[in-house]
């Protein structure tokens, strides 16, 4: 029986790789699935009953990094990120530099990493120079790490997110003893942004649009070392299991039958902070126009800030809200928070796109799992509020939507005054590139799981 080591550094992964058919695929191949992890008690035995088994876990090693081995990272992702914008012509890659200057001590230090970083930046060698600095300096720091693996003994040590810090001395001194070591890149929006920490021998991408984008970003990484697998998170889409009895939805979320329904779905808060206010205007042309619609509100599962509240009581007819379904642990030894789906939230989701008409949003991922049920996806475009430190114009020159160049792929929703229009626009069924565009982003949907049980084992 081979071993396969899954790291879990925090509860994102948990959907797409603890979730998914992954795991039943592995086991069938007569594979041990061993989890290493940082993530809740609770977190642990939501996967178990998924899986009805009982998984033989151990939790990650505390890692503190050193303020030399901080300095190199951080060096080596703002040397990166400038280099990328070079490469692309694309400043907006800059955005991702969110250094914490809240103090003078953290303020000098981030000015520090900029000087050389910019420094770093001119010539690719010198990253790759600087990287080369970082991993000795953290080899000489993954002793327990060493000792934890010589303890498992896995075949392979699968990390199901690429910018997890404390991984990095995990897959060092996996390295050092000579396991293979598989990454997974964890969205379509991640590589331009300069944190694939977490170095390992072999890649999973979910397509070949993100295979090129690997090698321009990272040509140092061999061809045959990335493996397009696709990724499981639209598996789900394809089981009938998780679409809930048409009834049951509408009467838990207390809807209409009789009229349609718009998902407007949520971003993060920083991402948009003023997803209240197109909510807002988005009711209120429903209202006035007497459309006969109505909202159904997924906020963003991290969005725990109860912006929309206001919104929701002033439409409580048209706006119905459906909370995601996610947990909210404290870790038991370090009492910090643990933040990961449950299982019954993929019944959510799954059915919010099959029984809503379309989804609206500011430039979200949504938009994908609408396509799943050939349906549409408005993005708004325009500003509702002026600000000086946000400007939707700036949200779509972000490098992952160059993947939709040459497409007609969502709706724009280019003002308020638009709202009816490209409300009537939805029903009348256009014609869109949605599933081109998702064809070219994840590729392989109904068998991403086999194809990434297939290289792990070939890896082993």
């Amino acid at each position: 029986m081979k071993k396969i080591c899954f790291v879990i550094p925090d509860g994102t992964g948990i959907r797409n790789y603890l979730y998914s058919e992954l795991v039943d695929e592995l086991q069938h191949k007569n594979c041990e699935i061993i989890l290493l992890h940082s993530v809740s008690i609770e977190a642990i035995e939501e996967i178990n009953k998924v899986h009805k088994t009982k998984f033989k876990t151990y939790k990650l090693p505390v890692y503190k990094e050193s303020y030399y081995q901080k300095y190199l990272r951080e060096v080596v992702c703002y040397a990166r990120l400038v280099h990328n914008t070079k490469i692309t012509a694309n400043n907006t890659i800059l955005n991702n530099w969110n250094p914490n200057t809240s103090n003078f001590k953290k303020a000098v230090f981030y000015k520090l990493v900029q000087l050389l970083g910019k420094y770093v930046s001119k010539k690719y060698k010198r990253i790759l120079k600087f990287e080369k600095k970082y991993t000795k300096a953290v080899e000489s720091d993954c002793n327990l790490q060493k000792s934890l693996l010589k303890t498992i003994n896995p075949e392979v040590v699968f990390s199901t997110h690429q910018r997890a810090i404390q991984v990095v001395p995990l897959i060092t001194a996996a390295k050092q003893l000579n396991i293979s070591t598989v990454g997974a890149i964890f969205s379509w929006d991640n590589l331009p942004k300069a944190r694939l920490t977490v170095r390992t021998d072999k890649y999973i991408v979910w397509s070949e649009y993100m295979k090129k984008e690997l090698n321009l970003y990272y040509p140092e990484i061999k061809d045959t070392n990335i493996n397009i697998t696709g990724t499981p998170q639209f598996e789900f889409y394809y089981n009938n299991k998780f679409i809930l009895n048409k009834k049951v939805f509408y009467n838990k979320y207390k809807l209409d039958a009789s009229k349609k329904i718009i998902c407007f779905s949520g971003d993060d808060t920083l991402t948009s902070p003023f997803d209240p206010s197109y909510l807002d205007d988005l009711a209120d042309v429903i209202q006035k126009e007497k459309l006969n619609i109505q909202i159904l509100l997924r906020r963003a599962p991290v969005d725990v800030s109860g912006r929309f509240q206001s919104i929701i009581s002033k439409y409580p007819t048209i706006i119905k809200e459906a909370v995601p379904l996610w947990s909210f642990d404290k870790n038991d030894k370090d009492n910090w928070q643990i933040i990961y789906p449950t299982y019954n939230d993929l019944e959510l989701l799954v059915s919010t796109a099959f029984y809503c008409d379309a989804v609206i949003n500011v430039g979200s991922t949504m938009a994908h799992d609408f396509t799943m049920f050939n349906k549409f996806a408005i993005y708004i475009n325009y500003n509702t509020i002026n600000s000086k430190a946000w400007n939707i114009d700036t949200i779509y020159k972000f490098q992952h939507f160059k993947s939709m160049e040459a497409l007609n792929s969502v709706i724009w929703l280019n003002s308020r005054n638009e709202i009816k229009k490209v409300l009537n626009t939805i029903f009348e069924k256009p014609k869109l590139d949605n599933e081109v565009w998702l064809d070219r982003i994840a590729e392989h949907r109904k068998i991403a799981s086999q194809n990434i049980a297939n290289t792990l084992i070939s890896c082993t």
